[in-house]
């Protein structure tokens, strides 16, 4: 868990006609490649629920020096003990992590999640907003959770599938499937 504060010094897009833009009170600064002129240490977010797109993203900078990616956590959520979080999470407001839940790396938790305890998010995962997960979940890499989706208590979802909205997760779900409904 890391603490403090960031400035934010800008956004970027490799679409270069959204260089030079203001982007909530911050311009967008150039492509991905302007990490690499940076000589200082420079923390980076990436904002993107699309796992694969996340991950598309991380793969083009993950070797530039005097890269960090922190944990954002909004100061409403509650997590609990024992909780591991990997580097590069954001943890958006009125979210409940319960303990030893283990998030890895780039996993996005959106806001008014409820996380039981002992689940175990993969890699680049993301949770849309107010979704419940039964204690013992859990996702696996490159998967999505969409809004008010739900899973029963120690239910595993595969890599790189998709929980539709609204979604009630009764049983396992296998690697790369989409899945809407109950």
């Amino acid at each position: 868990n890391q603490m403090g504060s960031y400035n934010i010094q800008g956004f970027l897009d490799d679409n270069s006609e959204k260089h030079g833009q203001e982007l909530y009170g911050a311009k967008v600064i150039g492509g991905i490649s302007t990490l690499g002129k940076i000589k200082n240490k420079v923390a980076v977010v990436i904002a993107i629920a699309n796992p694969a797109s996340k991950k598309k993203v991380y793969e083009k900078i993950r070797g530039i020096p005097n890269i960090v990616f922190p944990n954002f956590i909004h100061p409403s959520s509650w997590i609990g003990e024992k909780v591991v979080l990997g580097e590069g999470c954001i943890i958006y407001p009125n979210v409940s992590i319960n303990f030893e839940a283990i998030l890895n790396n780039f996993v996005i938790i959106n806001m008014n999640a409820a996380i039981g305890h002992n689940c175990e998010f993969g890699d680049f995962s993301t949770v849309s907003p107010s979704v419940s997960c039964g204690g013992f979940t859990k996702l696996g890499s490159q998967s999505f959770l969409g809004i008010g989706a739900s899973t029963l208590q120690s239910t595993t979802i595969g890599n790189k599938s998709t929980i539709g909205a609204g979604a009630v997760i009764i049983k396992d779900i296998p690697d790369n499937v989409t899945v809407v409904g109950n």
